[in-house]
């Protein structure tokens, strides 16, 4: 009972979380600089990266990046997986982000190929 009830929440969840976004049709315009400001005052959050020195430089180019690979491949993804995502990465206490998104974004696509291959199997 505890299982089908903790799946019932997370379907409500992401159902009201997709609602809330709808119609995503580009890619969002997140604070990236006050995100990676916050996130490089986070000390398990900073990478060793010995060509650069400052995390918040170093996040920035992360997410600029990102960003970039995002506009590229946003009309690839599902509109149902983009109004999810925007809504996911923008319903935590923290500044959205693009790598974030982008996790989200592939995680949907590969469990949606996943599961399609599975059903080709059967």
């Amino acid at each position: 009972m505890l299982r089908f009830s903790t799946a019932m929440i997370a379907i409500v969840t992401l159902a009201g979380v997709a609602h809330a976004a709808p119609g995503v049709a580009t890619v969002p315009n997140y604070n990236i600089k006050a995100a990676c400001q916050a996130l490089s005052l986070v000390p398990e959050a900073r990478s060793i990266d010995w060509t650069q020195s400052d995390a918040t430089q170093h996040c920035l180019d992360a997410e600029q990046l990102a960003r970039e690979q995002l506009v590229k491949e946003w009309s690839q993804f599902a509109t149902a997986d983009r109004a999810m995502c925007v809504g996911v990465s923008g319903a935590g206490s923290v500044n959205p982000v693009y790598t974030e998104l982008m996790t989200c974004l592939e995680m949907a696509r590969d469990s949606e190929q996943s599961a399609k291959q599975s059903a080709e199997m059967r």
